[in-house]
């Protein structure tokens, strides 16, 4: 799976590659789901989402291993 998605509740932007047990992804309701096109980071920041923390860190650590 990949791609972004955001909570337009929160306006919180998750890597649906990179979730977490800890991520709020799973929290988020269906008529709170939005999905981005082009589905990249950058559009999604351009409509105002931040990157989920948890997302964040998770991609960090996978990046620091390779």
């Amino acid at each position: 799976m990949t791609g972004h998605m955001g909570d337009k509740a929160r306006m919180i932007v998750h890597n649906l590659a990179m979730m977490s047990p800890d991520c709020r992804i799973y929290d988020v309701k269906k008529e709170n789901m939005k999905y981005f096109i082009p589905d990249t980071l950058v559009q999604a920041k351009k409509e105002g989402f931040v990157m989920c923390e948890q997302c964040k860190e998770t991609t960090n650590r996978i990046s620091q291993n390779d």
